[in-house]
């Protein structure tokens, strides 16, 4: 399969998209040319000899792009295309059916779903958008509902991917660490993470917290640290590369997400969730959106929907080291067999192979 990849989030771009979409390329079994925006040469594994940029750095569904397309299309002859996002792109889809007459496919995620579904016009044109695809695509079951609902059309969730060669389990402190690795925004609940760890410590639990990641509540969860006497480890926008080490250097994973703005802004999976098992770590998960996808409730961690269940779920696991270990080992086993990138590379094939009928 020759497939024609149309983004504006594609590496070296940094992002959970851009990270995906990059994951998902290098994985494809078939031949592969991206269409990318003006930037820096590809940090992915295909590397950049694969992808074309256009001159600006983002694009819109102009007139010039849609003829930059259109003459891709005749030069690479494509099985398929793939959309890595919902919009803008993808409201070009009817003007390319005279030029291509393979089956079009559109990425969705999360927010850039659930925020614009929520007002009418957006709503409007995002549906018709959309149902101009022929098959759909979700990084969840969460986010296959929505658009499901959304488009009157099915969805095919994927998931995301972890390189389990990569993430790997270590050698676990002695003493309980609690870690998050995730942008410092109030979504993600490091406050009542917090919160929780202070109210441990002064149960006599001597627990301890690394925060990995970066965003405008920084100061303010250095504050909430200081003022609770939780000792806390800040690492602040840190290298990809660096994430193995720092899961290694955890006992227990804990990214508390909560939905905010009447479920406006969720959680599409959680990528850190999977990164986490994999690296041999217990998880605890919020409930937002489809965060709670990423674990197996009492088999490789907990959900939690609030902080009593948080403060439970992380004293359950410091208490009972033998079932934060089973947890761990299983977590790591259901990464392998369900979350890899060639696992989410072959449904993704397998749905287009469909809609191609091969």
């Amino acid at each position: 399969m020759r497939l024609l990849v149309v983004t504006n989030d594609y590496p070296p771009k940094p992002g959970g998209i851009q990270q995906w979409l990059g994951n998902v390329v290098d994985h494809f079994s078939g031949d592969v040319r991206v269409l990318a925006p003006a930037d820096g040469p590809a940090t992915n594994s295909r590397g950049e000899s694969i992808v074309r940029r256009g001159d600006r750095k983002f694009m819109w569904p102009t007139g010039a792009v849609v003829d930059w397309v259109r003459d891709e299309i005749v030069d690479y002859q494509p099985d398929a295309i793939l959309y890595g996002a919902p919009h803008p792109l993808p409201a070009m889809i009817p003007k390319l059916r005279s030029a291509f007459a393979g089956p079009i496919a559109v990425m969705t995620h999360g927010a850039e779903v659930t925020l614009p579904a929520a007002f009418p016009v957006a709503r409007q044109w995002l549906r018709r958008t959309l149902r101009h695809a022929d098959v759909l695509l979700a990084v969840s079951q969460f986010t296959a509902g929505k658009v499901g609902r959304l488009t009157g059309k099915a969805v095919t969730p994927v998931g995301a991917g972890v390189d389990v060669a990569t993430f790997t389990p270590g050698n676990r402190p002695e003493a309980p660490v609690i870690g998050c690795v995730s942008r410092f925004v109030p979504r993600k609940g490091q406050d009542r993470l917090i919160e929780v760890a202070g109210q441990l410590r002064q149960t006599g639990i001597p627990v301890e917290l690394i925060m990995v990641g970066k965003g405008r509540w920084e100061s303010r969860l250095r504050r909430l640290a200081a003022a609770r006497e939780v000792p806390t480890r800040f690492e602040v926008d840190v290298a990809w590369e660096r994430l193995p080490e720092l899961y290694r250097e955890m006992s227990i994973f804990a990214m508390p997400a909560k939905s905010r703005w009447a479920g406006l802004e969720v959680e599409g999976l959680g990528i850190v969730y999977l990164e986490a098992a994999a690296a041999g770590l217990p998880v605890v998960a919020g409930n937002s959106g489809g965060a709670p996808e990423a674990v197996v409730p009492g088999v490789t961690g907990f959900v939690t929907h609030d902080d009593a269940t948080l403060e439970s779920a992380v004293r359950t696991l410091i208490e009972n080291p033998v079932r934060a270990t089973g947890m761990a080992v299983a977590g790591r086993q259901w990464v392998e067999k369900n979350h890899t990138w060639p696992k989410v590379a072959e449904r993704i094939e397998a749905a287009i192979g469909e809609a191609l009928g091969t």
